[in-house]
């Protein structure tokens, strides 16, 4: 039986080192950025955060790619109620580097499509 490799966080998880989380590890948490954001930010992050990890992967786009939109924030996870709401918290997230958007699908009326980005740690 062969030993398990111990896990490595991804880079938009983690600065680096000895970090004990499940998901959101001590130097996203300490980080200006993080503290800069508002608890429906954190929350939402939270819950991209499970969306991607529990998603299917999308077809042409890497792993790295989820779909989060406000219907699934609202009737598959109760965590909103306004979109508009919604909306200020997604565009903190971008504004403080923890997603981007990759694809936004408003003129072709489809969903957008996001990605986690390391840009958070660049906040001062």
């Amino acid at each position: 039986m062969s030993k398990r490799k111990p896990y490595r966080p991804k880079p938009f998880e983690s600065v680096g080192g000895n970090n004990l989380s499940a998901n959101l590890y001590a130097t996203m948490l300490q980080s200006q950025a993080y503290k800069n954001l508002t608890n429906g930010a954190r929350t939402l992050y939270t819950f991209m955060k499970l969306q991607l990890y529990g998603a299917k992967n999308l077809t042409d786009h890497p792993n790295t790619d989820f779909v989060f939109n406000w219907g699934m924030a609202s009737k598959t996870y109760g965590i909103y109620t306004n979109k508009k709401q919604f909306r200020i918290d997604r565009d903190r997230l971008v504004e403080y580097g923890f997603i981007e958007v990759v694809e936004c699908g408003k003129n072709t009326r489809t969903k957008n499509i996001y990605r986690f980005s390391d840009k958070w740690q660049e906040v001062r």
